[in-house]
Formats: structure tokens, C-alpha cells, sequence
């Protein structure tokens, strides 16, 4: 049922196609487990429908009332958004460093990263709450996946 929180999670912190490589199958069993956590605590507050998860799994952005705080909620408990509601993209680097050991592939994730540095700059009118900002970092990172060679 939360499978749409691990397609978020991994979109977030850019962990690409290279996971499967990347990861024991135990490394991943645990980071599906967190993410679980994470997406079951999201919930809660933030439910989104079976229809939401399913276009967020077939890489679409959904339009369900509660998507947005449902996708910054999980953002911001990954650590990928901060409490102010702005993208942090070096925690995002630094939680693909913990996987990725090739400097080429680092600096292809950070340059993706960077790439949707803007978001932060974008008008929004929840301020510290990031749901805006969130479906912002959402489409952008959807965006521009494949300039870099990313199958999301």
C-alpha cells in the first residue's frame, strides 16, 4: 500500500536504476522497512487514495487533495525537505553517498540535484508547511530524471 512512499523516498534522494547494484538485497529490505514507516506515519495525517498512489508509482504527479503535505511530510522525515518547507539537497547527496562509492555517479546526482535547486526560490503561499514546494521538487526531479540518465 505505501509502495508510492518508496517511489517518492528513492525519487527524493536519488537512488536510480544503480540501486539494484548498489544494495544487498538485506540494505534494501531495511531502507523499504524505514520508508514503510515513514509513508504508514504520513498517512495518518495525510491519506492519500489508491488512485494517487498508483499515478505517483507510474511516475505521474497525482492531484489528490492530500498529495502535497502527504509528499511533504514524507519529504521532510527523510530529511530531503527541512522544517522551514526548502528543499535540502545536500542532505540528499549525502544520503546518496552512503550507497554510491563512484565519484562519476556522485557528481551525476548532484548535478541532478542542483538541478532543481530553483524550486527553493519559487513563490508559495503555505511557506514553512512545504506542501506547495513539495509537488514543485516532485515535478522537477520527474523532469529533469532522464537529462541525467536516470530511470525513475
Amino acid at each position: 500500500m505505501y509502495r508510492a512512499t518508496v517511489f517518492v523516498c528513492f525519487l527524493f534522494i536519488a537512488l536510480t536504476s544503480y540501486i539494484a547494484q548498489a544494495m544487498t538485497d538485506d540494505q534494501k529490505a531495511k531502507i523499504h522497512e524505514h520508508f514503510m514507516t515513514i509513508g504508514a506515519e504520513c498517512m495518518k495525517d495525510n491519506p492519500i487514495t489508491e488512485d494517487d498512489m498508483k499515478n505517483l508509482q507510474s511516475k505521474q504527479v497525482p492531484t489528490g487533495e492530500n498529495v502535497p503535505c502527504f509528499l511533504a511530510c514524507v519529504m521532510k522525515n527523510v530529511g530531503v525537505m527541512d522544517d522551514q518547507g526548502m528543499l535540502q539537497k545536500e542532505t540528499a547527496l549525502e544520503l546518496a553517498k552512503k550507497v554510491f562509492d563512484d565519484p562519476e555517479e556522485l557528481k551525476n546526482i548532484e548535478d541532478y540535484l542542483h538541478s532543481c535547486a530553483p524550486i527553493n526560490k519559487e513563490s508559495v503561499s503555505d511557506g514553512a508547511k512545504g506542501c506547495e514546494r513539495a509537488v514543485l521538487g516532485l515535478k522537477c526531479m520527474m523532469a529533469n530524471a532522464a537529462k541525467f540518465g536516470f530511470d525513475l
